[in-house]
C-alpha cells in the first residue's frame, strides 16, 4: 500500500470516527460508510452486526463491527437492558476467539490407540462425511442394543438453544446422562434458595436499587453472573446516586469485589454459615427484623429464632469465624437499617461440605428485613416466553434408558436434592457404577482442567470406549477424544440467548453470523439435527418440523417475540418490566410462603426414608471437615476466577493473558497468594518458587506476599496451567485443581472447592 493511500483510508477512517460521535448509535446491522477511493483504489463497506458474546454464561447482547468483511470491534447493544449496552473485558477478547490461529479447521480423526496426558492422538484430517457417519453409527449400535443410558453427554459453555436442542437430543434418544457443569459453579447456592422458597436456582437481585450489600464470598465484579450487569449497577448505585450503597464484603482474599467496597471483613474460611447467623441473632434480639413480613409472610420463623438465640450469640460465634462480636453487631444493625438491603451468597461462601445449608442460612437473612420481591431486594427471574418445542417422539428404549439411575447419582440417597453432580461421573466411569460407559460426546467440555480431582478425569477418559469432543479448540479433555468435530466460534453461529438470573425482566439476544464460518466448521445444534436425521425413528421424528438447521431452530423459537426481521435488526427482545410483591405465588413451598424451616427439605428427605430430627429442615450451621491433616497440613487452599479467565476454556488470547490478574497488575502468569505474617514463618520471599502440596498433590509456582488474604489461607487464581490449547495458553502457570481433593455438599452435589488443606515449601 503506498503512503498516499494509506493517508486516504486514514482519512477515511477518522471521518466516520468523527461521523459516531455524533450519532450515538448507527443503525444496527446497516452500512454506515461505502466511499470509492479516489482513483477506484478500493471501496470500504462497514456494517454494524447484533449478536451476544459467549466468554461467558452471561451471554451479554453485543454489536460487531464488521469492515470489509473482518471483524474489528465489540461493543454493547445500547437496546440492552441487561447490561445498559456495556460489556466487561471479556467481549473484546471475542475477537481473538473468532481470530485463534489454534482454531482446528477440519474434523479429526485419532490414528493412536493409546490415550493419557500428554499422548499424541495422531490427528489426522476427515470429512464432515466420515466423521458424523461414523458417530451416527456408534450411536444407532448403541441403541440397538436397548443401551441408550450407556451414552454420556457432557456439556460445558453453549449458548441457550444448543443446550435445549442438546437437552432434546438426549431425551429423545434415552440417556438420563446429560451433565453440565453446574455442580462445579453453584448448585449449593441453588439448593439453599430451595430450602427456603421452592425455587431451586441462582438468586436474581435489584441490585440497581438497593442500599445496603452484604457478599458472602461473592466475586460481584470478577465473577458472579450476571457479570456485566453487575458492573453496570456497581457504577450506578456507587457513583451516580445521590444516596450511595453501602457494600461489606466477608472474604478470606482480598477480591476486586472487597477493593471497590466500603468494609473488607476476612473470615475463618468455611465459617460463613455461623456469622449469617450470628447476624439473625442481632437483628432478632434487638427488634430489628421486618414483623409484617416475618408474621405474614413466613413460616417457622419461631423454630428459627430459638435456634438462632440459642446457639449462634456474636460473642460466641465471634471465636468461630474470627470476627469481633462487635463487628458482626454493626454489620447486623447495617443490614437491618439501611433497606433495601441484599445478603448475597457465592462460591466462596457455599461451596463447602453442608454448603446447601450456609445458603439457606444466608438467604434468610433477606427474608428476616423484608428484602425479598421488593425493590432493591431478592427477585424472581421472569423466563423468555420462547416459542414451546412439541413433546419429544419416544419410543420403548427411549422410555427404558431414561429410566435408569444417572451416573452422577442425582436425587440419590447419596445427593438427595442434587440436579447435577458434575464431579461424581468421573468416579462413576471409572467404577462402572452403576452400569458402564460405551461411549461420550463433549460439548465445549473441559472437565480434566476445570475440575477438582482432574487426574480422575484424565483415567475416566482414558477409559471411555468411544470419546467424540465438538468444540473450536483442541483442549485437554479433546485430546482424549476419537473424533474431533470443529465448531464454529459465537461470532460465525446462529443461537439465541439470555442471560442467568440477575435483571429480573426477561430478555432474548439473537446471535446471527458476523462474519461467515472461516473453516470448514459447524455449530452444536446443526450437528446434532444432522445426527438425528442419521438415526432415523423417533430420534429423527423429535427433531422434524423446529426448523431443520440452526437459523431455522433459532427462528421457530423466538419468531413469536417479534417480527423476524426486527430481532435481526435489533438482536435484542425485552420483556414487560419487573412486577414486585407477588407474594400470592412466588413461594413453591409446603406452607405456600418462605420457609425459616424448610419443609421442601423435610418432605424429600422423608420420602427418601431419612430420620427427620429437630434440625434437620433449619439453617444450622456444621463445623467443616478438612482434606488433610492440620499437622502436615496448616494452610487451606483458595482458589478464585479472575475477570480475565474467559469461561469458552480456552485463554488462548493475549489480551485476556496481558492484564490477567488485575489486582496485581500482573499477567501471563498465576501464582500462589500467601499473608506477609505466613511467609515469613516460611522464610518465603515475594518471588520465590514454592511447592504447594496438598495429600493429593503438587504443583510449582511462584509465592505472591502481601497482607490480602487470611494468614491461614493461600490463593490460586484458576484458568492458568493449560497443557494444551495454543502457544498462548500450553504451559503458562499453574492448575490448582490438580491438587484440590474430591469433597461434595451432599444435599447439592456442589463440588467441596475450598476444604483441601495444603503447605507451602521453597522448591
Amino acid at each position: 500500500m503506498s503512503r498516499r493511500t494509506f493517508i486516504k483510508i486514514t482519512a477515511v477512517a477518522g471521518a466516520t470516527v468523527a461521523a459516531s460521535r455524533l450519532f450515538s448509535h448507527p443503525a444496527l446491522g446497516s452500512v454506515v460508510y461505502s466511499p470509492e477511493l479516489p482513483g477506484g483504489e478500493g471501496v470500504i463497506t462497514e456494517k454494524w452486526v447484533p449478536t451476544s458474546c459467549l466468554n461467558c454464561d452471561t451471554r451479554c447482547a453485543t454489536r460487531v463491527r464488521v469492515v470489509n468483511g473482518r471483524a474489528v470491534k465489540v461493543t454493547g447493544n445500547p437496546l440492552s437492558r441487561v447490561s445498559e449496552g456495556e460489556n466487561c473485558a471479556r467481549a473484546n477478547v471475542g475477537l481473538q476467539v473468532l481470530y485463534d490461529p489454534a482454531r482446528i479447521t477440519a474434523p479429526l480423526k485419532r490414528t493412536n490407540p493409546a490415550k493419557g496426558r500428554g499422548i499424541d492422538p495422531g490427528w489426522t484430517e476427515i470429512s464432515w462425511e466420515q466423521a458424523l457417519s461414523e458417530v451416527g453409527d456408534k450411536l444407532k449400535t448403541l441403541r440397538e442394543k436397548g443401551q441408550p443410558e450407556r451414552l454420556l453427554l457432557l456439556s460445558g459453555l453453549n449458548t441457550v438453544s444448543a443446550e435445549d436442542i442438546i437437552r432434546r437430543f438426549a431425551g429423545a434418544y434415552g440417556t438420563p446422562n446429560l451433565v453440565s457443569a453446574d455442580g462445579l459453579n453453584n448448585e449449593a447456592d441453588k439448593a439453599g434458595e430451595w430450602m427456603a422458597d421452592g425455587h431451586y436456582t441462582q438468586s436474581a437481585y435489584d441490585l440497581e436499587r438497593t442500599n445496603y450489600i452484604l457478599s458472602f464470598g461473592a466475586s460481584i465484579l470478577e465473577s458472579y453472573k450476571p457479570l456485566a450487569r453487575s458492573l453496570r449497577m456497581w457504577g450506578k448505585i456507587r457513583g451516580e446516586r445521590p444516596n450511595r450503597a453501602k457494600v461489606v464484603v466477608i472474604d478470606p482474599r482480598y477480591s476486586v469485589t472487597a477493593l471497590r467496597a466500603d468494609q473488607w471483613v476476612p473470615i475463618n474460611p468455611g465459617t460463613d454459615g455461623a456469622l449469617a447467623l450470628a447476624i439473625a441473632h442481632a437483628i432478632i434480639s434487638e427488634g430489628l427484623y421486618d414483623v409484617d413480613f416475618v408474621n405474614n409472610r413466613t413460616s417457622g420463623f419461631d423454630e428459627y429464632k430459638k435456634l438462632v438465640l440459642d446457639y449462634y450469640d456474636p460473642d460466641t460465634v465471634s471465636g468461630i469465624t474470627g470476627i469481633p462480636a462487635e463487628t458482626i453487631r454493626q454489620i447486623a444493625r447495617e443490614f437491618a437499617a439501611t433497606g433495601p438491603a441484599i445478603a448475597w451468597r457465592g462460591r466462596g461462601a457455599t461451596s463447602w461440605p453442608n454448603g446447601s445449608y450456609t445458603s439457606y442460612a444466608i438467604f434468610c437473612l433477606n427474608a428476616l428485613v423484608g428484602s425479598i420481591d421488593v425493590p432493591g431486594g431478592v427477585i424472581y427471574q421472569e423466563n423468555p416466553p420462547y416459542r414451546p418445542l412439541p413433546e419429544p417422539a419416544e419410543d420403548d428404549t427411549a422410555i427404558k434408558g431414561r429410566a435408569r439411575p444417572a451416573l452422577d447419582l442425582r436425587k440419590t440417597e447419596r445427593f438427595p436434592a442434587a440436579e447435577v453432580v458434575t464431579n461424581q461421573v468421573a468416579d462413576s466411569i471409572l467404577k462402572n457404577n452403576p452400569y458402564p460407559v460405551e461411549m461420550a460426546i463433549g460439548f465445549n467440555s473441559n472437565f480434566n482442567m476445570s475440575a477438582p480431582g482432574t487426574g480422575r478425569w484424565d483415567a475416566a477418559l482414558e477409559k471411555i470406549p468411544y470419546y467424540v469432543h465438538a468444540a473450536p479448540f483442541i483442549s485437554e479433555m479433546a485430546e482424549y477424544a476419537d473424533i474431533f468435530l470443529p465448531l464454529t466460534t459465537f461470532m460465525e453461529e446462529w443461537a439465541y440467548d439470555h442471560s442467568p438470573p440477575g435483571s429480573g425482566f426477561a430478555e432474548v439476544r439473537i446471535k446471527q453470523p458476523v462474519v461467515e464460518p472461516l473453516y470448514n466448521t459447524r455449530n452444536n445444534i446443526d450437528i446434532i439435527f444432522n445426527i438425528a436425521g442419521r438415526l432415523g425413528g423417533t430420534v429423527e421424528q423429535s427433531f422434524a418440523g423446529i426448523g431443520d438447521d440452526a437459523g431455522g431452530f433459532v427462528k421457530y423459537r423466538t419468531a413469536v417475540l417479534a417480527p423476524w426481521n426486527k430481532l435481526l435488526e435489533q438482536g435484542v427482545w425485552v420483556g414487560p418490566d419487573y412486577e414486585y410483591y407477588k407474594y400470592d405465588r412466588i413461594f413453591k413451598t409446603p406452607s405456600g410462603k418462605f420457609e425459616f424451616r424448610s419443609g421442601n427439605l423435610e418432605a424429600l428427605l422423608k420420602e427418601q426414608g431419612e430420620e427427620i430430627n429437630s434440625l434437620t429442615g433449619l439453617p444450622y450451621y456444621r463445623e467443616v471437615q478438612y482434606l488433610g491433616d492440620s499437622s502436615d497440613y496448616p494452610l487451606l487452599l483458595s482458589t478464585y476466577q479472575p475477570l480475565l479467565n474467559v469461561e469458552n476454556g480456552s485463554q488462548n488470547y493475549p489480551w485476556a493473558q496481558e492484564m490477567f490478574l488485575v489486582m496485581h497488575g500482573a499477567g501471563w502468569t498465576n501464582f500462589v497468594e500467601i499473608n506477609r505474617r505466613t511467609a515469613q514463618k516460611l522464610k518465603i520471599k515475594d518471588g520465590d518458587t514454592v511447592w504447594v502440596e496438598s495429600p493429593f498433590d503438587r504443583i510449582k509456582t511462584k509465592a505472591r506476599v502481601f497482607e490480602g488474604i487470611h494468614p491461614g489461607v493461600v490463593s490460586i487464581a484458576g484458568g492458568q496451567g493449560h497443557r494444551a490449547y495454543g502457544e498462548w495458553a500450553k504451559g503458562i502457570g499453574v492448575n490448582p485443581n490438580e491438587i484440590i481433593g474430591v469433597d461434595y455438599d451432599r444435599l447439592s452435589g456442589q463440588a467441596a472447592l475450598f476444604n483441601t488443606r495444603i503447605r507451602v515449601y521453597k522448591a
